[in-house]
């Protein structure tokens, strides 16, 4: 059971890990004038899974 736990917490750290790179790039590569365009698309994509959630779970 402890190596279930061990695992589950290497994958989550490793995935956090992956993520936090990838925004860094994001960040650091993405001109300012397409901000407004990725903040648009994080609205649409995080409504969307509102959504879902609302239908698959309510």
């Amino acid at each position: 059971m402890g190596a279930r736990r061990f695992s589950r917490l290497v994958r989550k750290g490793a995935g956090v890990l992956l993520a936090v790179g990838g925004l860094l790039l994001i960040v650091r590569v993405l001109p300012l004038y397409l901000w407004p365009l990725a903040l648009g698309i994080l609205f649409i994509w995080l409504g969307w899974q509102l959504y879902i959630y609302d239908q698959c779970y309510w």
